[in-house]
């Protein structure tokens, strides 16, 4: 048997569903491969843990593992008002070293992602003595000047590669947290800020086709994980132009919220006539692809 890719994720009962449909794409494109997922979370209630456990029985050579954290620890960390759809949970990734004891390694990957090929070479890619493996974001220049880093790259944190072992060793996820609260004033993407900093000159830089946040194109052959950065971009934004709903929905038929793909499809055709979404502390109105109102709210 092929050692176990362990995959961890950290998210809210609300994206109960989004998850589930992430562990589905990655299981149907990976046939053969054995899987240990990991869900970091303070309030993923017992019957949505259930249902995504349903896909143990359909696919054996998985299992999911929940991991209950206390949610105290992060209370007073930053979420800027401005990322209204962030919560304290994109900072859980940083105890993945504690809570994952008994592993070396682990992928750590957002949920706002489809995978759509085999993800064992990624599990395999060898960090040549960093801590981390990413893959570069378009903010390099002037986030790094924000963090007082100097010149370099600037990584997403939305999938990383992660020596477990290394970052238990060097007491990473203690200068984690002492980075965060170094940092509060200079943070605008919080978690990701910290990562860049803590480890900076420690990060391989990973091809973007693990993590591919470009314009979406389904025809495209050589990326292995979609990323929908940008609240329009995610497949549960109605908003008319948006098209990565359809890729969803193929993996949320099979996944065991199958029986929400009705009403995924409807949100959608609705949206094409009629949709309000807020985004940056703005509300936009949108009627037939028209903007017809634009204001802004109070954080």
């Amino acid at each position: 048997m092929q050692d176990r890719i362990s995959i961890s994720f950290s998210v809210s009962d609300n994206y109960s569903q989004h998850l589930a449909v992430v562990l589905t794409s990655m299981l149907v494109n990976n046939p053969g491969s054995h899987f240990v997922f990991h869900v970091l979370h303070r309030n993923i209630t017992e019957s949505n843990q259930a249902r995504i456990r349903e896909l143990e029985q359909r696919y054996p050579d998985c299992e999911i593992k929940f991991h209950l954290v206390d949610a105290a620890q992060f209370e007073k960390f930053p979420i800027p008002p401005e990322l209204e759809h962030v919560t304290q949970e994109m900072y859980y990734r940083y105890i993945l070293p504690e809570v994952l004891a008994d592993e070396d390694r682990t992928i750590y990957s957002d949920v706002d992602v489809l995978c759509v090929g085999d993800l064992r070479p990624l599990w395999e890619t060898d960090l040549k003595g960093n801590l981390l493996a990413a893959v570069l974001d378009d903010d390099t220049g002037w986030k790094r000047e924000f963090l007082h880093l100097g010149p370099g790259k600037y990584f997403c944190s939305g999938l990383l590669v992660m020596d477990l072992k290394a970052m238990r060793q060097g007491g990473y996820v203690a200068e984690l947290f002492a980075a965060t609260n170094r940092l509060v004033k200079d943070l605008s993407w919080p978690d990701q800020d910290v990562i860049n900093a803590v480890f900076d000159g420690q990060i391989l830089e990973l091809p973007a086709i693990w993590n591919c946040a470009e314009g979406y194109n389904p025809f495209r052959r050589d990326v292995r994980q979609w990323h929908f950065q940008g609240f329009t971009l995610k497949p549960w934004c109605n908003i008319w132009k948006n098209t990565t709903w359809l890729a969803y929905l193929k993996y949320l038929r099979k996944s065991p919220y199958r029986q929400n793909a009705l009403k995924f499809v409807w949100g959608h055709i609705c949206g094409i006539f009629y949709f309000k979404y807020t985004k940056n502390l703005v509300t936009r109105t949108i009627v037939c692809g028209i903007r017809v109102s634009k204001k802004g709210c109070k954080p």
